[in-house]
């Protein structure tokens, strides 16, 4: 296993309010990641990501080091969800100036062939393997609840005025529904995790042709970047990438 993060500014922010963390063993193939994209005025988005990312891996402590077990890793993953949202919503309750902070939370631990997935938010988890690139996880979004009703379509998802408008988030309420998935993994897989500042500027089939094509899965990264913000980095931009 080997691990890539970047993260960005963009180019018209004045604060990059995403935060991501990687801990693992290229040996073993166990590892734990995660990309937070925070939201709330002045810095509080840059504090409920960190908060978030920080309480995430004290809370999970070093399991990610020990033989996978979906069933209770899947329990430990969501309560350390439930005690990250508690973190971030105290916070903002007891400071003025981070009232109403939140920020979206997609984690990956891997081991033992396996990788399994926490969500809440609009970050994503993508899975990429030799046949092509798929979302595993669902946008908590209000252009992904509209899909569902059938009143958008993809295409007018991705230009709605309201795109980033999201319907769950860390922190935002006292308590947090967290999806998860799990998946297969082996030699020459790939899992993407990105803030919304990436897909927004880049299509999911450049990000998988960039990864596939490049000589490096580093270099894929740094290109990815360099695309994104060419194209008006309009918010912060931020992945890692979990080769197996």
């Amino acid at each position: 296993m080997r691990a890539w993060g970047l993260t960005d500014i963009g180019m018209v922010r004045e604060v990059n309010q995403d935060t991501f963390r990687m801990e693992y063993d290229m040996e073993t193939g166990r590892g734990m990641f995660l990309v937070c994209d925070g939201m709330g005025g002045a810095a509080a988005g840059e504090v409920a990501s960190g908060l978030a990312a920080d309480a995430f891996l004290q809370s999970m402590d070093n399991c990610w080091k020990e033989r996978f077990e979906a069933v209770n890793l899947k329990k430990r993953l969501l309560e350390s969800y439930d005690q990250v949202n508690e973190v971030v919503f105290d916070a903002s309750r007891a400071n003025p100036d981070y009232a109403g902070m939140g920020t979206t939370m997609v984690a990956v631990v891997c081991g033992d062939g396996q990788a399994l997935v926490g969500n809440v938010g609009d970050s994503r988890a993508y899975f990429l393997d030799e046949t092509g690139m798929r979302q595993i996880t669902e946008d908590h979004s209000l252009v992904t609840e509209l899909m569902k009703r059938g009143d958008l379509t993809p295409y007018q998802a991705s230009r709605h005025p309201s795109r980033n408008v999201i319907t769950r988030a860390m922190g935002a309420d006292a308590t947090v529904q967290c999806d998860t998935f799990t998946e297969t993994v082996k030699q020459g897989n790939f899992i993407l995790l990105c803030s919304d500042g990436l897909i927004r500027e880049v299509t999911e089939p450049e990000v998988y042709y960039e990864i596939f094509q490049a000589d490096h899965p580093e270099t894929a990264c740094v290109r990815l970047m360099e695309m994104a913000k060419s194209r008006g980095g309009r918010d912060n931009i931020t992945m890692v990438l979990i080769g197996f």
